[in-house]
C-alpha cells in the first residue's frame, strides 16, 4: 500500500520535499558561483594609480619658529640663508648665486638640492641681503611682516650636470644630486607635498616654500 504524506504523521515526508529541497539547493550553488565569480573578478581587475587618491594640503601662512642666520659673500655676489625648525636638529641652506642667476636649495635631511632661475624679485632679495646682512644674528617676522606661500614643482627626472652650475652652487650641493624645480600656481592634478620651509626675507616678507615632485 502506497503511503500518502497526510496519512504519516510520526514519519518524515519523503516525497513532498523532494522538489523544493532541490531548488533550494541549485539557489545556493548559484549564490556561491556568483560569489566566486566576483572575488575572481576583482583580483583580475587593474588598480587604479595611487596619485588620484593624493590631496595637495599647504600649510596656512603663519609666524615661523625657527632659527635663521644669513652669511653673505659681497665679492662674489652670494648670500646663504640658513634655516634650522623650531625642535629640529635639520638645517636648510637657501643659497641666492647672483653670478650663474640660480637660487639653490638644500634641506639636511633629504639627499637632494633643488635649483631655480633666479627672478627679478629674487635679485632684488639679493640686493637687500647684502646690504642688510646679519651674519650672526636672527631674523624674525614683525607686526608689519607679509605672509605668502610658494609652489615648487620638482623635475624629479631632471637631474642637472654640476659642471653647469657655478661654484656656491657645487659646493653647497657637492656629491648630492641636483634637480630643477620650477615655480606654480597649483598642480594641474593632485600631489602629494614633498617638503615645505619658512624663510624670512629683509623685505619684511615671510615666505613658506614647499615642494612636490612631478611625474617623470
Amino acid at each position: 500500500m502506497t503511503a500518502m504524506c497526510f496519512h504519516m504523521k510520526t514519519k518524515p515526508c519523503h516525497g513532498g520535499w523532494r522538489a523544493p529541497g532541490l531548488l533550494l539547493l541549485l539557489l545556493a550553488l548559484a549564490t556561491a558561483g556568483a560569489v566566486a565569480g566576483g572575488l575572481l573578478g576583482f583580483a583580475h581587475s587593474p588598480l587604479k594609480p595611487l596619485l588620484q587618491t593624493l590631496r595637495l594640503t599647504l600649510p596656512s601662512p603663519r609666524v615661523p619658529r625657527t632659527n635663521q642666520t644669513e652669511q653673505v659673500d659681497v665679492a662674489q655676489n652670494v648670500a646663504t640663508i640658513r634655516v634650522t625648525p623650531a625642535q629640529s636638529n635639520h638645517s636648510w641652506a637657501v643659497l641666492f648665486d647672483g653670478q650663474s642667476g640660480c637660487v639653490c636649495y638644500r634641506p639636511s635631511e633629504h639627499r637632494a638640492c633643488f635649483l631655480r632661475l633666479m627672478e627679478p624679485r629674487d635679485r632684488e632679495t639679493l640686493q637687500l641681503l647684502v646690504n642688510t646682512s646679519w651674519p650672526q644674528g636672527t631674523r624674525s617676522p614683525s607686526q608689519d611682516t607679509h605672509y605668502a606661500q610658494e609652489l615648487l614643482a620638482v623635475l624629479g627626472s631632471h637631474e642637472v650636470d654640476p659642471a653647469q652650475v657655478g661654484a656656491s652652487v657645487r659646493n653647497l650641493c657637492a656629491k648630492t644630486p641636483i634637480y630643477w624645480a620650477r615655480r606654480a600656481e597649483r598642480p594641474q592634478r593632485q600631489r602629494l607635498i614633498y617638503l615645505c620651509i619658512d624663510i624670512c626675507f629683509p623685505s619684511n616678507i615671510c615666505m613658506s616654500v614647499c615642494f612636490y615632485y612631478l611625474p617623470d
